[in-house]
């Protein structure tokens, strides 16, 4: 299959995204003239929301054989996440035995959350297929104001303390942000192309502002919190229908830059995005972004290790963040660039 360039792009920001978040939880209660700085995050909160949806442009709508989608896609998944599991253990033994602390006895099971929602979601993509190339883009448009109208259902329960019977939870999954990358990496819109960006732009900031609001209040009025007495779930998804904008705003500012072919943005494409370097960087870690995600706890908890107890202003520990972030992007990139050069590793370090 052919790269999309654009969808390559989302993968890069979406991976820079998760560990710019990672990093910030380092300082959980680090504080800017009285404000979390985690709080802060939400501007990042996009990007598991993003690694769904290009999956959503990739595999939906085609035709292709149930064992062969299987046997390929969960291969791709789950033999990295095993191969880093373990490496990751004997990490843990090794340098932290006697290290008592909960950020890292806690920090491995988060960190698998990612990967079984992923496998969750990959198992149901088959039966899903099935009806967005049976029913088109009206199905996918079906998907999603469903997933709209739970959303906003929910929230207002929870912001109101309500009960409800209503059960519509499976709208508001893994599955529901894969059919929305589908259906807007082949939607035909009738704005030109600059004011989708640009409208897509003040959606971003106006959603990202809002989430920053909500959770420097209340840490539930941001996120949708649903609980089921007889299954225990636990996912760090955020499907409230702030997530569902911003996230939807990214894709759209990253699509249309990328299919830009006239008015003043199109100076980024040709002078950036085009350029030689950078597409070559933009394609790697793409390649990498599974493998970066797996990899990058290593550094995560070598940071929290060593630096989480300096003491430092909120205005120094959010230069650190920035700093830092950038450090473990690049050194969780290298790293998986690196394995892949190995010849017994390269098939199960998660580079594709």
């Amino acid at each position: 299959m052919n790269r999309i360039k654009y969808l390559d792009a989302i993968k890069f920001i979406a991976i820079l995204s998760i560990i710019c978040i990672h990093v910030a939880i380092i300082w959980p209660y680090s504080e800017i003239k009285g404000y979390n700085i985690s709080g802060f995050s939400e501007f990042c909160r996009f990007g598991v929301p993003l690694f769904l949806m290009v999956s959503g442009a990739l595999l939906l709508g085609r035709e292709y054989d149930l064992r062969s989608f299987l046997e390929k896609r969960l291969t791709r998944i789950i033999i990295p996440f095993i191969f880093w599991a373990i490496i990751f253990a004997v990490f843990i033994l090794i340098l932290f035995f006697s290290l008592k602390n909960n950020y890292l006895n806690n920090y491995p099971l988060e960190w698998g959350w990612y990967f079984w929602m992923v496998l969750g979601a990959y198992l149901t993509i088959p039966i899903i297929n099935e009806f967005i190339v049976n029913k088109g883009m009206r199905g996918a448009k079906y998907f999603i104001v469903l997933f709209i109208i739970s959303s906003l259902f929910y929230q207002i329960l929870i912001f109101f303390n309500i009960s409800s019977f209503v059960d519509l939870r499976f709208f508001l999954g893994p599955i529901n942000y894969i059919v929305l990358g589908f259906y807007l990496s082949n939607k035909k819109f009738s704005l030109s192309t600059n004011k989708i960006i640009i409208l897509s732009l003040i959606l971003f900031i106006i959603t990202s502002l809002c989430k920053v609001g909500l959770n420097l209040v209340s840490w539930e009025n941001a996120h949708l919190i649903i609980n089921d007495n007889n299954l225990c779930l636990l996912s760090y998804l955020d499907v409230s229908i702030f997530e569902i904008i911003q996230s939807s705003s990214m894709f759209l500012i990253i699509k249309g830059l990328y299919s830009n072919d006239n008015g003043f943005l199109k100076n980024i494409k040709d002078s950036f995005l085009e350029n030689s370097i950078i597409k070559k960087f933009i394609l790697s870690v793409s390649k990498a972004s599974y493998g970066m995600y797996l990899s990058h706890v290593f550094f995560i908890t070598l940071a929290n290790y060593y630096l989480a107890n300096i003491p430092l202003t909120g205005t120094q520990n959010a230069l650190l963040i920035v700093v830092l972030s950038i450090i473990i992007f690049l050194s969780s990139w290298i790293l998986i660039v690196i394995t892949s050069k190995i010849p017994l590793i390269k098939k199960v370090c998660g580079y594709h």
